[in-house]
């Protein structure tokens, strides 16, 4: 077996952004702008149910089927839509493993739309329902067990539940870095190669997910801060009948833009790791030429 470390590769997000804070903010920028026209594409075909929805407050709703009865009323503008968004985080996606494993290829910030995003949009494609149904099986026992015998054995069977599902999905996760880096679909080969790997896998994905949460806590921290510098939200938009002085349009400009990094930054910190893994275990020598040049000879 080929090594594989972890650590290293649940690291590589932070390394990514260290060495590439250019394109952090340029996917940023464009994160912005294709989630703010897909939101502006769903208000405008799935019209006026979801928009009654929204100003009802449903989206703080805890029931979710409320929103899942709107959408299954226009359920062809719906999956256009999912489409859309599915094709756009594969191209997201992309652009990260391209920069981590084959950062010479060239495109706009490494975003390029192409036979690899189609591939791994292909993958999503495969892996979402998997993923809703086990999400859903998990919920449906948790709540039916929790209903019977209280809450703590509705968790309890919920985990056990979730425990093989986990290990698939261990098994499964670098379907997308392998189809990205050998041009091809293949589960059954992204299955053998993690085989004797869940452990590893699974506490690098642990790693990175804890790495997610330290980065959402540290920009909410800092947004706060500068929230309460600028005077408070109202004081901010002036909302007090106040006019909004310099200093609290430079703060406001700062939440927004802080606003617009998180998502992108998160999702480094979930997808790069899985390409390190798929590298490691697959035996390829570290195609970032800046990280080559950190290794020990």
């Amino acid at each position: 077996m080929n090594g594989f470390s972890a650590s290293e590769a649940a690291l590589e997000g932070f390394r990514l952004t260290r060495e590439r804070p250019g394109t952090i903010v340029a996917w940023s920028v464009i994160n912005f702008v294709g989630v703010t026209t897909i939101g502006g594409l769903m208000l405008a075909s799935l019209g006026a149910p979801l928009i009654d929805y929204i100003k009802k407050g449903g989206l703080n709703s805890i029931h979710p089927e409320e929103l899942a009865g709107v959408l299954t009323a226009s359920w062809p503008a719906f999956f256009g839509i999912m489409a859309v968004v599915i094709l756009f985080l594969s191209i997201m996606t992309a652009g990260i493993f391209r920069i981590v494993l084959r950062p010479g290829e060239k495109g706009f910030a490494h975003l390029r739309l192409g036979k690899d995003e189609l591939r791994l949009s292909a993958v999503n494609l495969m892996l979402l329902p998997m993923g809703l149904v086990f999400l859903a099986i998990i919920d449906l026992v948790g709540a039916q067990v929790a209903s019977r015998s209280g809450n703590l054995a509705g968790l309890v069977a919920a985990a056990l539940v979730a425990a093989p599902m986990i290990w698939v999905g261990v098994r499964l996760s670098l379907a997308t870095p392998m189809t990205f880096a050998e041009h091809r679909i293949s589960l059954k080969d992204a299955w053998g190669l993690t085989r004797g790997r869940f452990w590893p896998l699974f506490g690098m994905i642990l790693l990175a997910v804890i790495f997610y949460i330290i980065i959402w806590a540290l920009i909410l921290i800092i947004y706060a801060a500068l929230t309460q510098l600028g005077g408070g939200p109202d004081n901010m938009l002036g909302a007090k009948g106040v006019g909004i002085s310099p200093m609290a349009i430079v703060i406001l400009l700062l939440t927004l833009a802080l606003q617009m990094i998180l998502p992108v930054l998160q999702s480094v910190m979930i997808y790069a790791p899985f390409a390190v893994a798929y590298q490691q275990l697959h035996g390829d020598q570290p195609a970032n030429p800046l990280r080559a040049r950190m290794e020990p000879s």
